[in-house]
């Protein structure tokens, strides 16, 4: 009898060390994904965390009409943001309050309503652009998606674009290798929905202990801080 406890006891302490050992894999993947997914690479070299601060609630203005994903489907997509990032987001018609447009229409067009400079390297079968801008402590003050139906090959297309433009727009600028997130660079059969691993990247986000402006060395520091281990579990 005290063999077979023994061997019990043996084999539950190998699971456990075997779980550990899965869990802290999952975090390092998780951290090193955040950094992907966080920080722009221009030039070979990631740009400092932008990201809404300072602010309850982001409004959204939608010019033009809403297309590819229907109201109701638009609103649970918002809903799941909110509840991530404890930010409430509502739609607007006012310029003044306005912090995210979404433009449905054509790139030149675009640029016009927003007084940008029209991109050198403007493509003629671009479907999408997005804009940004931020003060001095990389805190976002205003973003802009553009989503062009006449270029848009087809619905699952319109909807990877609009949603992964809307992230770009609360400051998550770069990708992922995975083709099942949202976070990839390209649209695939699999991105038009959250993975968790792309809920708990925009938890990570507006987690208080990430702060516009970090560095990548800064946002490797700070990650530590937060329970990782709790969120993995989490389910989101």
């Amino acid at each position: 009898m005290k063999k077979i406890k023994s061997t019990l006891l043996f084999i539950l302490l190998l699971l456990a060390i075997q779980f550990s050992i899965a869990q802290s894999k999952e975090i390092e993947q998780l951290k090193n994904d955040y950094i992907e997914s966080a920080h722009l690479n221009v030039n070979e070299t990631k740009i400092p965390i932008v990201k809404w601060e300072n602010v309850d609630t982001l409004k959204y203005q939608i010019i033009g009409d809403l297309k590819y994903i229907s109201q109701k489907n638009w609103i649970q997509f918002t809903k799941e943001i909110e509840n991530l990032t404890e930010l409430k987001i509502i739609e607007t018609n006012d310029n003044a309050e306005t912090h995210i447009y979404i433009y449905f229409g054509e790139l030149n067009d675009y640029f016009l309503r927003f007084n940008s400079v029209i991109p050198k390297q403007l493509y003629s079968d671009f479907d999408n652009w997005h804009n940004r801008k931020y003060n001095n402590q990389k805190q976002l003050i205003e973003s802009s998606l553009c989503i062009v139906p006449s270029k848009t090959k087809d619905s699952k297309r319109g909807v990877f674009n609009l949603k992964k433009l809307f992230l770009k727009s609360l400051g998550l600028l770069g990708e992922v290798n995975d083709k099942n997130s949202m976070f990839y660079k390209h649209q695939t059969e699999e991105n038009t929905y959250f993975m968790r691993k792309d809920k708990r990247i925009i938890k990570i986000h507006y987690n208080n202990s990430i702060k516009a402006g970090m560095t990548v060395q800064q946002v490797r520091i700070a990650l530590n801080s937060i329970d990782l281990s709790a969120l993995v579990k989490e389910k989101l």
